[in-house]
């Protein structure tokens, strides 16, 4: 039995950017709870005690499934983020997903449908060709309204259900707006599109609060400390998504198609709401890119050599170029080291490196550097934004090389600039 030492884990849940406020918190309470429980009977932290734990609290507390659920994910945090290797309980279906497992898979877990419901949701997202994230989003907010409403409903999504929901998810849960909205989506979209539902109209139901948050952005002499800290692949992702204010999204999911070193431009494909747009490539970056490409072809080579399948196209494009996959021009610019298992064929195949293992790299560089602003990968595309705008470009093109649908997104970094507004100095400066 493996045992998992983890002291750091509240300083590590406060720095998880995935998560909510309300998700932290909940997730801190249960780690207190199941900690506290482990040193009364004076057990480790295993994948046993856990199991143990969950049983006993299911039965102390009299809880319904969504609550054990609750409990389930933060220890699955707790666990995963330790590092501890992948257990599985069959019966109970209580994983505990780990770094291993992450690497292993495209997006951690298989999108294994659980019911004929969610294979029927399926297939309509797939024929409208939406993203493997928007399924696993879409599903996930299916699952937690049954889990919400059991017992009374069944999978069935009516307005006056949906509507008892949202209440709950502002009320309850206390999730943010755009948390709430995504679920209002994601529900209305299973019920009209996965069942053929007419749901009319709603109502007025509760709505979260929808708070402002300035951007946090890095300095010029922030961005140097940072970089200093990053080498070999990562620091060239880190300074191609700055270069280009690119999402993690779309850096991860660059292929070598996209690169145009000649004009010094990114082609992002299919970004958010499935717009293409052209990004700035910093010539500096134009000899690190083509000693990377040279290490990458290796890498193409090798999998050839080996027969593998060529990397993931979308279905349609796939059905009418069935070798495109294996073409060097479709390679991913950033490949997994490792073999994958396709979530959505099971196939194994490359797939790009994964989000959060950049992610987990730039927090770590951060730290190092001595910087006390919470970074994450989307720091670098805030600072791209703001030291654009103090460079003097206009606000319509920042807007253009963002992909913001609106000039309104992208003026919040109008109150993060050195100088804001026309040159505005503070007034103690003239004391």
């Amino acid at each position: 039995m493996r045992i998992l030492h983890f002291p750091r884990w509240a300083e590590i849940l406060e720095q998880t950017a995935e998560l909510s406020e309300a998700e932290r918190k909940g997730y801190r309470v249960t780690l207190r709870w199941y900690l506290g429980w482990c040193r009364k009977r004076s057990k480790g932290c295993s994948i046993e005690s856990a199991r143990s734990f969950v049983e006993w609290a299911r039965e102390e507390k009299s809880a319904s499934n969504w609550m054990v659920e609750r409990w389930r994910e933060a220890i699955r945090w707790f666990f995963r983020s330790g590092e501890m290797k992948t257990v599985r309980d069959g019966d109970e279906e209580l994983e505990f997903y780990s770094v291993d497992r992450a690497r292993k898979d495209t997006d951690g877990e298989r999108l294994e449908p659980t019911s004929e419901a969610e294979e029927k949701i399926l297939r309509v997202m797939r024929r409208r060709g939406l993203a493997l994230s928007t399924e696993r989003t879409y599903l996930g907010w299916f699952r937690d309204f049954l889990r919400w409403g059991e017992g009374s409903g069944g999978e069935r999504i009516s307005s006056e259900r949906l509507k008892k929901y949202l209440d709950y998810l502002a009320m309850k849960r206390a999730v943010s707006s755009s948390t709430q909205k995504q679920a209002l989506n994601a529900l209305v979209f299973v019920a009209q599109e996965g069942f053929g539902e007419e749901l009319g109209a709603i109502g007025d139901f509760v709505r979260a609060q929808n708070h402002k948050r300035i951007p946090v952005v890095m300095s010029k002499d922030e961005m140097r400390r940072f970089f200093a800290c990053l080498k070999g692949e990562k620091l060239l992702m880190a300074q191609t998504q700055y270069a280009g204010g690119l999402r993690v999204s779309e850096l991860a999911r660059l292929r070598i198609k996209d690169l145009d070193m000649e004009r010094g431009q990114v082609i992002v494909r299919g970004g958010k709401g499935g717009k293409d747009r052209v990004a700035p490539l910093s010539s500096k970056l134009i000899d690190g890119l083509e000693r990377h490409l040279r290490d990458v072809k290796t890498l193409f080579l090798e999998d050839q050599a080996n027969g593998l399948p060529g990397v993931y196209l979308p279905e349609a494009l796939a059905r009418k170029h069935s070798n495109a996959g294996k073409d060097w021009r479709w390679q991913w610019l950033w490949p997994s080291r490792v073999v994958s298992i396709d979530p959505r064929g099971g196939g194994k195949r490359r797939h790009h490196v994964l989000d959060r293992a950049y992610q987990s790299s730039v927090r770590e560089a951060a730290k190092r550097a001595g910087l006390t602003k919470r970074v994450t990968s989307h720091t670098l595309r805030h600072s791209f934004a703001t030291h654009l705008l103090e460079g003097g470009t206009d606000i319509r093109t920042v807007q253009d090389l963002l992909g913001h649908k609106s000039v309104e997104t992208t003026q919040i970094y109008l109150h993060v600039m050195q100088k804001p507004g026309a040159g505005v100095r503070s007034p103690l400066d003239s004391l």
